[in-house]
């Protein structure tokens, strides 16, 4: 957790059982008082570890109250684990946002592991025999005294050919990226994965005019329940088209200024002042 502190300075913890171990570091956007992880179901039978933000955890909670469901925090980390004692791995279909999480079932010896349908929040995995290491980033897995550190090739090509690593590789040999929209599972060795979510192509004529309405309220929508938190927000604008963009929306739903940041660098290609 150490390795990870600047991805969340708030609060760190860990859980360890004979079969896994866990650890979580958050930075507090939403209920900064609740919210620790890894949480806990109430029978401590299930562990979530999450990174991202669920925006839509309000609808979800109401169902979920209705379902029977007790909350003890205001926190969308909550509803990400009860969703799961509800609907189980079909959870995923119905969280709407930005996300990397682990759910451990003790009682089942089972880890989960699923990742956002864009694959906003980063997660690597590596197996080792039977066993199976992951983390938000590299630097995570590499404190085990175990795990080699051996370029792959053929990550080092893509790198080299694009300017970027292109999932599921890495440059590290064995560690993957887990693909977006994938979840994976681990039971006793055997790990299986699939697509939890795929995008569908299905072209149909539409006016321009409709698809200028459509096109507005989806970005007007996204850019609202992007700004649900309860920290102070910002904007980075580099001065181009699409954080403009979002500069208009954010500012249309702020009753007052919004903080923007910009960043300068010497020579003009780089410059975004």
């Amino acid at each position: 957790t150490r390795t990870l502190t600047h991805r969340g300075p708030d609060q760190q913890d860990t859980y360890a059982s004979p079969r896994i171990s866990l650890g979580a570091v958050r930075l507090k956007i939403i209920d900064l008082a609740a919210g620790d992880q890894p949480m806990f179901s109430e029978d401590r039978d299930t562990v979530l570890a999450f990174n991202g933000e669920i925006y839509n955890h309000a609808e979800l909670r109401g169902e979920l109250t209705a379902s029977g469901h007790n909350f003890r925090s205001q926190c969308d980390t909550e509803v990400v684990l009860r969703a799961f004692l509800e609907w189980g791995r079909e959870c995923l279909s119905r969280l709407r946002g930005m996300f990397a999480l682990a759910i451990w079932k003790e009682s089942e010896g089972r880890l989960l592991l699923a990742r956002d349908r864009m694959g906003i929040k980063p997660l690597y995995f590596l197996r080792r025999g039977d066993e199976l290491h992951f983390a938000s980033e590299l630097k995570a897995i590499f404190a085990h005294p175990e795990v080699e550190r051996r370029i792959d090739p053929v990550g080092l090509h893509h790198y080299l050919s694009l300017n970027y690593v292109p999932g599921p590789y890495t440059l590290v040999d064995g560690i993957e990226k887990l693909p977006a929209g994938r979840w994976l599972e681990w039971r006793d060795g055997a790990v299986n994965m699939d697509a939890w979510w795929r995008l569908r192509l299905e072209p149909r004529p539409i006016a321009l005019a409709d698809a200028t309405r459509a096109l507005d309220h989806l970005l007007a929508e996204s850019v609202r329940e992007h700004l649900i938190a309860d920290v102070p927000l910002g904007v980075w604008a580099s001065g181009g088209l699409d954080s403009s963009t979002i500069l208009h929306y954010a500012a249309a739903h702020q009753s007052g200024p919004l903080k923007t940041f910009s960043v300068s660098f010497a020579g003009r290609s780089f410059d975004e002042s």
